[in-house]
């Protein structure tokens, strides 16, 4: 939905509220100087505010952390929102609607009808568990108390092809929601079965409660012992987690989350006393799931089998995860003893005990050491030359500059025995290199932008920061080829557009964009320029970018003289920026 409301949608909707009293109203504000707000920040614990709030930029940005954004930004970290829905919370307190298609809207309109179906259908299984004595059977033989069962409304799905036809699919229109949902399954000689029978209902909610999906376990022996509802609409398992929902719910601030594998772990660790423990749903775990896990947490710890497959398991989830580690992350990895799961352990062990499992798990870096340690025989000069090879090619992958990167690049110097400096320009020859599979190419431009001509950079500080100052501009910006030059062009142009955007409308055009992280870091770049004497240093700086790209031209027509001489066009051509530059230095 977010590709489908219009830009010109969310700058109306932007320039209609004030972040001050979108923030204001969760987290109070105080004046401190100038035009900013300040308190402690609500993303990380603090005791001196560092968390400051722009009215004229409509923008924030926390010195101790580093979180930032517009009003949009703040609803989706402060509320846990998707960015769909921080556009509609934003709209109903402006007293806007958001455009939308025909299609759009019918669509969305039958969501809700959906969701309401799947709430009376996870009542109804939770019913019928209470008449099947096998199935409370199972779950007292599994260990399971009525107050977990009550608490994740476990259910029972009776052994019947049309139980769910039979009481929910009496007309057509009602069959047609069971099919969007995958609660039945049309075949192929016409006409619906169920899809789930004689199995113990786990019902899946999203992170607001609401139920999107089923898994189903059976109850005897059989095949597939866990069944989980198909893609829908509702459903996408590559986004959703069991036992979010709950633990949300349990816990006012998630200080971490452990992620299990199935739901029978789930339901053990949350009646131990465990109760910020998610699984995936019979998917590897994807960017999606950890781009919502660290909205909530800055830890997570995998639980994986200690075999090999366990192992495997883990070395590609740590691949998923690494191109989106930041310093204030922290990811660690348990692998339990032989023949045992969270469910069994935690019986066994109880509370305290698989807690001090947790506390004792590997660090991202220590099993990523150790895994490509054991690829390589680092007693060999081979050996440490593909050892650090390897490992270059994930550390690369980390966003440039931060202190994570620098760390591991140092410790991979003392366990390969390669210099740190070499390390370092191996690095950034393979960053500004050839694009690899496993490094996209919006990652590859990112990570290459390392450093910015000083005055693309102070240009690019000014104009976000203050976008009226383009009104001073008398002409178009010169053609550069210094580093940075196509971003601030891209960026006058916008502007150029809109005069009267803010700093945050004007980084929502750039969001989930490589340049996103820059342009934010130059948002809040604290200048120390008097109010005063902004213009002016904004026109200085122009005045000294155009007196580059004329260098450029001047150079260039000088290396070719040196080298082939020059036509007489050419050296009119010289003569002129030779003037150019004379008047403007003038």
């Amino acid at each position: 939905m977010a590709e489908m409301i219009p830009r010109e949608f969310i700058e109306l909707l932007l320039a209609k509220i004030d972040i001050v009293d979108v923030i204001n109203a969760q987290v109070p504000l105080r004046k401190k100087s100038g035009s900013n707000y300040f308190a402690c920040c609500p993303f990380h614990q603090e005791k001196n505010p560092s968390f400051s709030v722009s009215q004229p930029k409509q923008f924030y940005y926390c010195f101790g952390c580093g979180a930032r954004g517009n009003a949009i930004d703040f609803l989706m970290q402060y509320e846990h929102l998707r960015f769909p829905e921080a556009i509609e919370t934003l709209a109903r307190t402006a007293g806007m609607e958001i455009p939308r298609s025909v299609a759009q809207s019918k669509q969305e309109d039958s969501l809700p009808q959906l969701y309401d179906l799947m709430a009376l259908i996870s009542t109804h299984y939770y019913d019928q568990m209470r008449h099947s004595q096998r199935a409370i059977a199972y779950l007292k033989q599994r260990g399971i108390t009525g107050t977990i069962a009550r608490q994740f409304s476990l259910g029972y799905a009776p052994n019947s092809f049309h139980h769910l036809l039979d009481t929910f699919g009496k007309t057509t229109a009602d069959q047609k929601k069971l099919l969007d949902t995958g609660l039945i399954i049309k075949k192929n000689e016409g006409g619906h079965y169920d899809r789930f029978r004689d199995r113990i209902m786990f019902p899946i909610a999203d992170y607001r409660g609401r139920i999107i999906g089923f898994g189903g376990r059976i109850l005897d022996h059989g095949e597939p012992k866990y069944l989980n509802s198909p893609e829908t609409v509702l459903f996408q398992k590559g986004h959703e987690l069991y036992g979010l929902y709950q633990a949300l719910k349990a816990n006012r601030k998630l200080q971490r989350i452990l992620i299990v594998e199935g739901y029978m772990d789930i339901i053990a660790l949350f009646q131990h006393g465990i109760t910020y423990a998610v699984a995936t749903l019979g998917t590897a775990t994807t960017s999606h799931h950890f781009q919502r896990l660290f909205r909530y947490t800055s830890e997570i710890i995998f639980c994986f089998d200690g075999d090999e497959a366990g192992r495997t398991a883990a070395w590609r989830a740590l691949q998923v995860i690494f191109p989106l580690m930041h310093d204030n992350l922290q990811v660690r990895f348990l692998f339990l003893p032989e023949g045992e799961d969270p469910d069994t352990l935690v019986r066994k062990e109880g509370k305290p005990l698989f807690e001090k499992r947790l506390d004792a798990a590997l660090s991202l870096s220590t099993f990523f050491f150790q895994t490509l340690a054991q690829q390589s025989d680092i007693n060999t000069l081979e050996g440490r030359a593909r050892f650090a090879s390897a490992a270059l090619v994930y550390i690369k992958q980390l966003p440039t500059g931060t202190i994570f990167q620098d760390i591991l690049l140092e410790e991979l110097s003392k366990r390969a025995r390669v210099d740190i400096q070499s390390l370092k320009q191996q690095l950034h020859t393979t960053q500004v290199g050839t694009m690899s599979a496993s490094s996209p190419p919006e990652r590859n431009r990112q990570a290459a932008r390392t450093v910015l001509h000083p005055s693309i950079r102070l240009a690019l500080a000014l104009l976000i920061q203050y976008p009226s100052l383009l009104s001073h501009l008398s002409g178009p910006l010169p053609q550069s080829r210094l580093e940075g030059a196509e971003l601030l062009s891209q960026l006058i142009e916008i502007i150029k557009k809109n005069p009267a955007l803010t700093t945050g409308t004007l980084m929502e055009h750039w969001r989930e964009h490589p340049d996103e992280a820059l342009l934010a870091q130059l948002a809040q770049w604290e200048h120390m320029l008097p109010e005063e004497g902004i213009k002016d240093e904004f026109l200085g700086v122009i005045r000294q970018l155009t007196i580059l790209s004329i260098d450029e031209e001047i150079n260039r027509l000088l290396a070719k003289a040196a080298q082939e001489g020059l036509s007489d066009e050419e050296k009119l051509e010289l003569s002129a920026w030779i003037a150019k530059k004379k008047t403007i230095i003038n």
